[in-house]
């Protein structure tokens, strides 16, 4: 068993073939990704990687072989050691997505977090953008956040729906369907 972990960012111009260049560099390092997530923002691929490497390898070389691989690729990479892997610990209750539509506009990410953080609510996904339909543009925000099980749901939707009207935007509150893949 590994007892190295490292995370691994990547950014760059999105073309076909990125993840099985980045992917062959792992294997050849004999790493395993153990958690991953990757998207394109704008026109541009970005991943963040959770790798155990096997004790032999350093993660500086690791390193320095996907950036000797980047430039063919045009990505860039950056990576961090971690001292231990621990899995999360399960101290919510099921999972909830909040849903955001409206003008865009500075401060929405802000305020809608910073009201979930006074609840304490563990944010564990956003996505976030800018529609445009027909000459409008519609800002849309999906998060999905997990409630300590002693929070009141019905109170927090409630604060939620009195700061969308501040906001100037539509917030739904849903329970989602608890799965890990």
């Amino acid at each position: 068993m590994a007892d190295k972990y490292v995370s691994l960012t990547a950014i760059g111009k999105d073309k076909p073939g990125l993840v099985s260049s980045i992917a062959k560099v792992l294997y050849e390092y004999d790493c395993n990704i153990e958690d991953s997530t990757m998207t394109i923002l704008h026109g541009q691929f970005a991943m963040i990687l959770m790798l155990s490497l096997p004790k032999s390898v350093e993660p500086k070389a690791l390193y320095l072989k996907l950036q000797k691989s980047a430039k063919s690729l045009g990505m860039s990479f950056s990576y961090s050691e971690l001292s231990s892997y621990t899995s999360r610990k399960r101290n919510f209750s099921k999972p909830y997505i909040i849903s955001v539509y409206g003008a865009d506009k500075p401060g929405i990410v802000y305020n809608l977090s910073a009201f979930l953080a006074d609840y304490k609510i563990n944010i564990t996904d956003v996505q976030t953008t800018l529609s445009k339909s027909k000459g409008k543009k519609t800002y849309i925000m999906i998060i999905e956040a997990e409630f300590p099980k002693k929070v009141s749901v019905p109170k927090v939707k409630n604060g939620l729906l009195n700061l969308a009207k501040s906001l100037n935007v539509a917030v739904s509150v849903n329970q989602a369907e608890s799965a890990e893949i």
